[in-house]
């Protein structure tokens, strides 16, 4: 599975923010929902509401204390996976994405299999 943002504007759909944690090379190139911490640090999932956008691990950016880009709004183009016309949530716990909407915070839908519109 590898994602990539599609669109976006960064002035109004990016935020930046500082890994708390390493994200596990398995998790690279994967829509991940992240919150922030007690400390102001980026963590994987949240409470159901908490999740306040996504971010895409990879090999230059993945360590804890290093700066991410969270997007709130906008398109990522994701290879596998995905179903059209599905609303996607980040599971609190691990931040991956289900469609499993209990104790979950939705981050977006889909338009076409391989296009998540976010919208946190």
């Amino acid at each position: 599975m590898t994602a990539r943002v599609d669109k976006t504007e960064s002035a109004v759909g990016v935020i930046r923010g500082t890994l708390n944690a390493d994200i596990a090379q398995a998790d690279w190139n994967k829509v991940i929902g992240v919150s922030v911490n007690g400390t102001g640090k980026i963590v994987r999932g949240g409470a159901a509401g908490l999740v306040l956008g996504v971010i895409i691990a990879d090999k230059t950016n993945y360590r804890a204390g290093q700066r991410c880009d969270i997007i709130k709004l906008g398109e990522i183009i994701e290879d596998t996976g995905l179903t059209a016309g599905t609303v996607y949530y980040a599971d609190n716990a691990t931040g991956l994405l289900t469609t499993t909407s209990t104790s979950n915070t939705k981050v977006g839908s889909t338009i076409e299999a391989d296009r998540l519109v976010v919208n946190t």
